[in-house]
């Protein structure tokens, strides 16, 4: 018995496959159902923020001197307790009765779109980003606990061509989830703002954002994407190398909770907060950076270091590459079976 020998590497073409690992991703039920709870959640959450904001919260003249005298009445009566001899400014604060008016309003109960839709926005954002991981794990751990992966190297055993198809796959179906997401965020938060809020720039949080404050909220939406695509590709990775789905999430689990905890509060004088995964993926996300805390100084103070969006993109970059190379030699050089 002769075995042939293929003298033509296989032609099948990519956007085929590409097309079929899509269809895969959006019909397996967790991915539904994740979409559904992320959905359903952004809909609830900006219900309630807008039942919860009033448009005009504007107090009467009225309204403001009742709230002036009652805090002079509490004003005096701190000051009868005061000891004698002490003035009732040290013990009380300063007295009502020489304070603005306008100081007596209540708290504004207008929703603020230049602060709030960009929190928002960051917010889902994150929650993508967690849905991400979950699908690039479960993803990628289903395929081994089923042996599917064993049936489609029989179609493409191209092995990284296969992988990159895969990979492809994933993120476009997770973009357009969180694409999805991004624009139901921005339409209710835009909504409630003209509804029950203002657009006032000055309650803007950053320069940015003051500028060009669309500009700014596209900028924002394009690093969540990639930060989508990062933590997809994380949990797609770990499960490549462990080949199991618990396995993967149990991974996660473990740093978030007990290793990046432990060596945050264990380490802290040594500065090792810039390189930590949960505080580069936040920063990476809010315009310009942030300024968090780096080394414990001898007076015991701590020093703040600014982390840029970039210096955050490299080292997540970094993280990924770190998990992602083994995987991809893992899946080319070991059995599949």
């Amino acid at each position: 018995m002769t075995i042939p020998v293929l003298e033509r590497r296989p032609s099948h073409k990519a956007l085929p496959l590409l097309r079929s690992e899509i269809s895969r991703i959006t019909h397996r039920r967790l991915f539904r159902w994740l979409a559904v709870v992320l959905l359903g959640a952004i809909t609830v959450i900006s219900l309630l923020v807008f039942f919860f904001h009033h448009k005009n919260t504007n107090q009467s003249t009225d309204e403001l001197l009742q709230a002036q005298a009652v805090a002079q009445q509490e004003w005096e009566t701190c000051s009868e307790r005061v000891p004698e001899g002490q003035p009732p400014e040290n013990f009380c604060g300063p007295s009502p009765a020489n304070q603005d008016l306008s100081s007596f309003g209540s708290v504004d109960e207008r929703y603020k779109a230049y602060e709030a839709i960009p929190v928002v926005l960051i917010g889902t954002a994150i929650a993508a980003t967690g849905v991400a991981f979950l699908m690039g794990a479960s993803s990628g751990g289903a395929e081994w606990s089923s042996r599917s992966m064993t049936l489609q190297l029989l179609f493409e055993p191209r092995r990284r061509r296969l992988l990159l198809i895969k990979w492809l796959g994933l993120l476009i179906a997770l973009w357009a989830l969180a694409i999805t997401a991004m624009l139901l965020a921005l339409a209710l938060g835009a909504v409630t703002a003209s509804l029950r809020g203002t657009w006032d720039s000055s309650f803007a949080p950053v320069d940015t954002l003051r500028d060009d404050f669309w500009m700014g909220l596209t900028e924002i939406g394009l690093r969540g994407l990639v930060l989508v695509a990062i933590a997809a590709t994380f949990g797609y990775a770990i499960a490549i190398l462990v080949r199991n789905t618990g396995a993967s999430l149990g991974v996660a689990f473990v740093y978030f909770v007990v290793v990046e905890n432990g060596v945050r509060f264990a380490l802290i004088k040594h500065g090792t907060e810039p390189f930590m995964l949960s505080t580069n993926s936040v920063t990476f996300l809010f315009p310009g950076g942030l300024d968090i805390v780096n080394k414990m100084q001898p007076t015991g103070d701590f020093s703040l270091l600014r982390l840029t969006n970039l210096r955050s993109f490299i080292t997540l970059l970094s993280y990924c590459a770190l998990i992602s190379i083994p995987a991809v030699w893992s899946f080319t050089r070991r059995d599949v079976s």
